[in-house]
């Protein structure tokens, strides 16, 4: 299964929900559903804003227990650091 792993990602920024959310202009009831996982669709424009703000990859905030999604996960992310690097 597919999910966001915001909360680890705020957590090691030491940042809160609540700044995500003023720093997105998400609300904070939606932050709240979606950091807590209680959300089943999330907007393209929403993950933008979050990974703007977390100054990540939209491969950071996805995990999953697939091992084949995992690698494919893995694969993207490493190929980014590679680019990003050029």
């Amino acid at each position: 299964m597919l999910s966001l792993k915001i909360n680890e990602i705020l957590e090691q920024q030491g940042r809160t929900p609540y700044w995500l959310g003023k720093q997105t202009g998400i609300s904070q009831n939606n932050i709240g559903k979606i950091c807590n996982g209680e959300t089943s669709t999330i907007r393209f424009d929403t993950l933008e804003k979050i990974c703007i703000a977390l100054d990540c990859s939209i491969n950071d905030l996805f995990t999953t227990d697939n091992q084949q999604l995992k690698r494919l996960l893995t694969y993207q992310s490493k190929l980014s650091e590679l680019q990003n690097k050029e």
